[in-house]
């Protein structure tokens, strides 16, 4: 019988471990009434797949990491680009799991165009950490004053149905939004270290194990904003709601049940989309609650 030893973190070499690299690129075109592939470009872990949906005009795009999750080293890379007057909805297979790493950190970087009259929704599904996960994410978006966006990330710390506390972890999550080139909002949430000592601070996560952000950018934002405030203070989970002079209008949720906040999320977003499209629409089928 043979046995591996594995060397504390500061004494692995990490350069010899083998890392997952994936990229989905995917640009839109409008078609008539209906929206066309124009570019698509898929490597490593990274797919995408179209399924048929009831509504042609809206074409859904479901992103797959074929690794089943991510650690240490890992690099996940989603560019989307719409041309003009294009519509798309981008959302995940699966929640993403960030596992424990022994050194390095996943990096995940978006990219989101979007041209004059486009309308993209970027909906994908919760990211899991695990204890000692170190995660790096960034999304970029570039907006024109007639284009839509509705996006969001959810973090969730741990899975309490298996028993799984987050100790401790590294989390650099953010958000850079560009108008006509100008940039608009910067936002990054930042920490590393023993999470339970510090986000436990009620002016900080307040004990919450799932805390998400969402962005909505249309033209005539408070037409949104009034009717969705009465909309997230009849809700259980703990929301805050800012819209910014000629930016976005960002949404900041927190709960002690991840499963609680998943379905205020699909409340809220339903609501938006409704009010953003003038359509009914159901969530994304994987999204399911």
């Amino acid at each position: 019988m043979s046995f591996v030893s594995i060397l504390p973190s500061e004494e692995l070499d990490t350069s010899k471990l083998v890392r997952s690299v994936g990229r989905v690129e995917m640009s839109f075109r409008k078609d008539g009434e209906d929206n066309a592939i124009d570019h698509l470009f898929q490597s490593g872990c990274g797919r995408v797949r179209f399924p048929s949906i009831d509504n042609p005009h809206m074409p859904e795009a479901v992103l797959i990491n074929t690794a089943g999750g991510l650690t240490g080293g890992d690099h996940m890379t989603y560019e989307v680009a719409l041309e003009a007057g294009a519509a798309l909805t981008v959302t995940g297979q699966a929640a993403e799991k960030i596992y424990k790493s022994v050194g390095p950190d996943v990096v995940i970087d978006g990219r989101l165009d979007l041209a004059a009259d486009s309308y993209l929704e970027w909906l994908p599904q919760e990211t899991i950490l695990f204890n000692r996960a170190r995660l790096q994410r960034m999304n970029e978006v570039n907006l024109t004053s007639s284009s839509r966006l509705l996006a969001l990330e959810t973090t969730v710390f741990g899975r309490e149905a298996y028993g799984e506390t987050v100790v401790e972890a590294a989390l650099s999550d953010g958000w850079k939004i560009r108008l006509d080139g100008d940039l608009i909002w910067f936002d990054r949430f930042r920490f590393d270290g023993l999470m339970q000592e510090v986000l436990s601070r009620p002016a900080l996560l307040a004990g919450a194990r799932a805390m998400t952000t969402i962005i909505a950018y249309v033209d005539g934002v408070e037409e949104v904003r009034d009717p969705l405030r009465d909309k997230l203070a009849g809700m259980e989970s703990l929301f805050g709601l800012t819209v910014l002079d000629k930016g976005p209008l960002v949404i900041r949720g927190l709960d002690k049940d991840p499963y609680r906040l998943r379905k205020s999320i699909v409340g809220i977003v339903s609501a938006l989309r409704e009010k953003m499209t003038g359509l009914t629409m159901a969530m994304p089928a994987v999204w399911e609650v």
